[in-house]
């Protein structure tokens, strides 16, 4: 994608506030460049600002020390909160849920039933990523590629439920409990990504029960 429709995005991301007062700057706005390189073409380098933003974070003098300096740190901080602020009413409510677990009768695989569905009016994409934890301890082997591996996006429709399954091989001598970690990320209309809380699905093997562990 291009610098000019890269700066478009953060602009939308924004609503054309500064980052750093919060002012509405309709055309008065910038990017500044957080490393001070004026030629460079990074985005993620860049931070919207109004005029008189601009000038304040260039202005610190390191030879008379009053007041305290925006460290870049600080201002990449900023930056997301504004971004944050002005595109989270474009996240709906997302319901994402291990809906059910089926044990095979040789006991040596599962197929794990994963429901996601947007309860909101606006689609958005999402990206979803599970780790599974076998007694406490992570299996990265067992962990299921495709849809499920944080590479691909789902598309989420207004009050459309999406339902997929994947399955694991399992060696079950001695097998207790199984956690499925599930981490969720939205991608609005607008293409910000949204990270929502984890969440955390237990099985355990020997009862053939299935739990959500806040």
């Amino acid at each position: 994608m291009s610098l000019a429709k890269d700066k478009i995005k953060r602009l939308l991301w924004c609503d054309r506030h500064c980052c750093l007062c919060k002012k509405q700057c309709g055309i008065d706005i910038q990017f500044a460049h957080l490393s001070g390189r004026e030629g460079s073409k990074d985005v993620n380098d860049m931070i919207p600002l109004c005029s008189e933003c601009h000038t304040k974070i260039g202005a610190y003098n390191d030879k008379h020390k009053m007041g305290t300096r925006y460290k870049n740190e600080e201002l990449v901080e900023r930056r997301e909160q504004v971004y944050e602020e002005f595109t989270r009413q474009l996240v709906p409510p997302v319901d994402f849920k291990i809906a059910g677990i089926i044990l095979d009768d040789s006991k040596k695989s599962l197929k794990v039933i994963f429901h996601i569905c947007n309860l909101g009016v606006l689609w958005v994409r999402a990206s979803v990523l599970v780790d599974i934890f076998i007694d406490g301890k992570f299996v990265s082997n067992l962990n299921p590629q495709g849809h499920y591996s944080g590479k691909e996006l789902w598309n989420l429709n207004p009050g459309f439920l999406s339902q997929g399954n994947f399955s694991i091989a399992l060696k079950m001598n001695g097998l207790g409990r199984i956690s499925f970690n599930i981490s969720t990320k939205i991608i609005d209309q607008y293409e910000r990504m949204h990270i929502l809380s984890p969440a955390k699905w237990v099985y355990d093997i020997t009862e053939n029960k299935l739990w959500y562990e806040p």
